[in-house]
C-alpha cells in the first residue's frame, strides 16, 4: 500500500508541474530549412517532452534518415535526457516514419518511442499520439 500511494503521489506531482507540449514547440516538418540537424533536435526534443513531460536537458545524440521504400523515410533519432525529478540519465530512441511521396507535403505517418527509463510512471503514448496530429495539422 505503501508503494502504490508513493507511485499515485509522483503520479499527480507529474500530472500538475509538467507542461504541455506548446503549439509553437511543434515543429514544421514542411518548413525544415537548411540546418538538418535543428529541425531533426526540435523533432527529438518534441517527442521526448511530449512522451516524458517532466524530462530535462535534452541532448541530441545522433540521427540519421532512412529510406525504406520510395515515398518513406524513418528518421531515427537518439536523445538524451534527464528526469525531472531523479536527475539520472536516460536515452531515447524515437523512429518517426514519414510518408515522403509528395515533395514539400510531408506526413508523419507514426511515431515509434522507447527509452530505458523504467520508473513507476511510463511514458504517454497518448502525448505522443496527439503530438503525430499536431505535426500535420501544424504541417499543412
Amino acid at each position: 500500500m505503501k508503494h502504490v500511494f508513493k507511485g499515485l503521489v509522483v503520479v499527480v506531482a507529474i500530472a500538475l508541474l509538467a507542461p504541455t507540449v506548446r503549439a509553437d514547440d511543434v515543429p514544421n516538418i514542411n518548413k525544415r530549412g537548411d540546418d538538418e540537424e535543428e529541425f531533426v533536435k526540435k523533432v527529438g526534443f518534441a517527442v521526448v517532452n511530449a512522451a516524458r513531460p517532466s524530462s530535462k536537458r535534452l541532448t541530441l545524440q545522433e540521427y540519421k534518415f532512412k529510406e525504406p521504400k520510395e515515398g518513406r523515410k524513418n528518421l531515427h533519432i537518439s536523445v538524451g535526457y534527464r528526469g525531472g525529478i531523479t536527475n539520472t540519465k536516460y536515452t531515447a530512441d524515437i523512429i518517426v516514419k514519414l510518408d515522403t511521396s509528395e515533395k514539400g507535403r510531408w506526413e508523419v505517418l507514426n511515431i515509434e518511442y522507447e527509452d530505458n527509463n523504467k520508473n513507476v510512471v511510463g511514458w504517454s503514448r497518448k502525448n505522443v499520439e496527439t503530438l503525430v496530429r499536431d505535426i500535420n495539422k501544424t504541417s499543412r
